[in-house]
């Protein structure tokens, strides 16, 4: 299997489980907010956003910057590989110390204050749990094996389901249900360790020399990842802060199923970037590099176009599949995941042009433009959220996934001097039929 065809093969296989998996999430979505009702399910996002955002800090862009350094190092891949899953180890146990102490801390606007916060505690350990198991992404997006990725997403995402139901039919609590999430995942820990022992040889260790240079480059990428991160999940954790957990629950509902549509892009760019690292020097391959750059712009608008015009008209009924019986209670999320669609129109370009720019080395300018991006959000919000809730926490998603595809194209084109157009789109679409996913 060549190069090109390997590519293909991951991104077939994460389309595949990632539909599958997102079956399964939208499932537990649907126990969660009929059992739950709308502020149950707003305290059980809340305490997940808080994760996602601690563990960014966890992470600090050693997973990207990781996968690319070991693609371009073939012969010492183990070793790279094995001192970056060390540090990642160390580095959660820090985040997860202090995601602990700020359980005490943190402000919250809710009836289930002693629960949420016992919640968030044991969130300290899911962290521990993600960060390792973005560990083992790193092994399988280097050897091109993202397959065996998806196996542990399906063990994860099955045992959160069955969990899940089993816990609500015997009628137990928010902190049960959130600790099924934590237990899925050390399960699914369990099996992806299994797979990267027999794919590496790994051996804890920490060489001074190869770290001080690889968090050198993993700074300003973890910058960059960090502002992403809370921007993505800063207006949740505002609107439960100004709101309380009913409107972080109408809010989260319609926000599900962004988060579930968004992986196609993000899987899509997991599956791409190891290649594009693998031609990052443009003095040789900037027409390859240009060439794929097109080529998947163009197929990302193609798809960024179906989710938009998907979305904008199945709404109501997407809303009442997840919700059910308590539709009447979610209503008003109809109106905000029309909203959301046209942020993530934007979203999945923003993939292309994010990922690239990482790909071939430009990580350091780039985090000024996640970090305006940031600065924008929060300020807007802080004036958006007290006067229209989740309506106004929507439009601001919309206009920061523009500003930053409007910046990040800019950049892209004047930099490398790649700019896609919409006229090639046509030709693009009928290449990967008739290469039937070659598109490289």
């Amino acid at each position: 299997m060549n190069l090109s065809q390997k590519v293909a093969f991951n991104i077939a296989v994460q389309i595949g489980s990632k539909a599958i998996t997102a079956i399964f999430g939208l499932l537990v979505t649907v126990f969660l907010t009929n059992y739950l009702g709308p502020a149950g399910f707003g305290s059980y996002m809340y305490v997940i956003s808080l994760v996602i955002i601690f563990g960014s800090f966890s992470d600090w862009g050693t997973a990207a910057i990781g996968a690319r350094e070991a693609s371009k190092n073939g012969n010492n891949q183990s070793e790279i590989l094995s001192n970056v899953i060390t540090l990642r180890f160390f580095s959660s146990l820090l985040i997860a110390g202090l995601m602990f102490g700020f359980s005490f801390l943190l402000p919250l606007k809710t009836d289930n204050e002693i629960v949420v916060r016992q919640m968030i505690r044991i969130g300290s350990i899911l962290l521990l749990l993600l960060t390792t198991k973005g560990s083992l992404t790193v092994v399988f997006q280097t050897k091109l094996k993202l397959q065996l990725q998806s196996i542990v997403d399906l063990v994860i995402s099955l045992s959160i389901l069955i969990f899940t139901c089993l816990l609500v039919r015997a009628n137990l609590g928010l902190f049960e249900l959130f600790s099924a999430v934590v237990v899925a995942n050390f399960l699914g820990l369990l099996v992806g360790g299994v797979f990267v022992f027999r794919t590496i040889s790994f051996k804890p260790v920490l060489k001074r020399k190869f770290i001080k240079s690889f968090l050198s480059e993993s700074f300003p990428m973890g910058a960059i990842l960090l502002m992403f991160t809370i921007d993505n999940k800063i207006d949740t954790v505002m609107l439960g802060a100004i709101k309380g957990d009913r409107a972080v629950g109408i809010y989260a509902a319609a926000y599900r199923v962004y988060d579930v549509l968004i992986l196609g892009a993000a899987y899509f760019m997991i599956a791409l970037f190891p290649v594009l690292s693998r031609f990052s020097d443009l003095s040789k391959y900037k027409e390859k590099v240009k060439a794929i750059y097109e080529k998947s712009f163009n197929i990302m608008l193609f798809l960024a176009g179906v989710v938009f015009l998907g979305i904008l008209i199945f709404a109501p009924l997407m809303v009442k599949v997840i919700t059910q019986s308590r539709f009447s209670e979610f209503f008003d999320s109809i109106l905000i995941m029309r909203f959301l669609s046209v942020a993530i129109f934007f979203s999945y370009l923003n993939h292309i042009t994010g990922y690239t720019i990482v790909a071939l080395g430009k990580q350091r300018q780039y985090f000024f433009i996640a970090a305006a991006s940031v600065v924008f959000n929060v300020l807007i919000n802080l004036f958006v959220i007290p006067r229209f809730s989740y309506n106004g926490a929507a439009l601001v998603t919309i206009l920061t996934e523009l500003l930053v595809f409007i910046a990040t194209t800019t950049f892209v084109f004047k930099t490398f001097g790649f700019s896609p157009s919409i006229k090639r789109l046509p030709k693009a679409l009928v290449e990967l039929v008739k290469s039937r996913g070659k598109i490289f």
